[in-house]
């Protein structure tokens, strides 16, 4: 069954197109799930301002408007109201308040910085130290260990340094196996794949296939476009396929309430 649960909107500030479009796109590519989650408000308790998620005052009408999407296309899609968050210790109990407040479906992991953001702001995608990878992975999974979240989104954002390569993979294959007892589905991220960054990560993709984690596909969409891209799902399936990775069917995901 086709679905898709990363989904963004216009507020986050890099995204296009209306919430209705992306409906529409979703259903004439045959997906019978379409999961909101653009990029959840954080409550930073300085002066830090992030410029790649939507603004508290922003949060009511994307629920408002999800919502009723819902509703108005119950009977040829299932839309569900997510965000996608990382997980900051110092600040994640309000963010929880707000999503509770709002219905939120469900979460997704993006885990795009260590520590609590404002206090390590600079990103670390491309060529971390051997102790961003282990924070990353320790940080990450503390977050999943709350119960909050449905899957992790491109768990491979995190890479490694030249010379790195068999210490990333060691640490990888541990971070699967924690991973799979929790039940955390791992995506293989469409857009990392359209836009050629570095992941998916091969080196990543080869431990999970050995620890055996369930796989969703992403589309992680910024675009309604994005939805209708059958040439670049295909690709995905067939990657996972050359890692002996099959993605899974929407009935064996935990979706989780936060």
């Amino acid at each position: 069954m086709r679905y898709n649960l990363h989904t963004h909107t216009f507020r986050c500030r890099h995204a296009q197109g209306s919430d209705r479009e992306y409906v529409e796109a979703a259903i004439k590519a045959g997906m019978k799930v379409l999961g909101f989650t653009d990029h959840c408000p954080q409550f930073f308790p300085t002066d830090y301002y992030s410029t790649f998620r939507m603004f508290p005052e922003d949060a009511a009408d994307y629920a408002e408007s999800v919502r009723a999407l819902a509703k108005e296309y119950r009977d040829d899609i299932q839309i569900l109201l997510g965000f996608e968050t990382e997980y900051y210790p110092e600040i994640f109990g309000e963010l929880l308040r707000l999503v509770r407040q709002l219905g939120c479906d469900y979460l997704i992991m993006g885990q795009h910085f260590i520590e609590n953001e404002y206090d390590r702001p600079s990103f670390y995608g491309s060529s971390p130290s051997r102790d961003d990878i282990d924070r990353y992975i320790m940080q990450t999974l503390e977050g999943l260990r709350t119960d909050a979240f449905s899957y992790i989104a491109h768990p491979d954002i995190i890479s490694y340094s030249p010379g790195d390569r068999d210490f990333y993979r060691m640490r990888m294959e541990y971070f699967c196996t924690a991973l799979k007892e929790m039940d955390i589905p791992v995506e293989y991220n469409l857009l990392g794949m359209r836009n050629r960054k570095w992941y998916p990560n091969p080196v990543f993709w080869e431990a999970a296939a050995a620890v055996g984690c369930p796989t969703v596909i992403g589309y992680d969409a910024h675009s309604p476009e994005a939805l209708r891209n059958e040439e670049l799902y295909a690709q995905g399936v067939r990657e996972l396929e050359g890692y002996g990775i099959t993605p899974v069917d929407f009935s064996q995901i935990t979706i989780r309430k936060p």
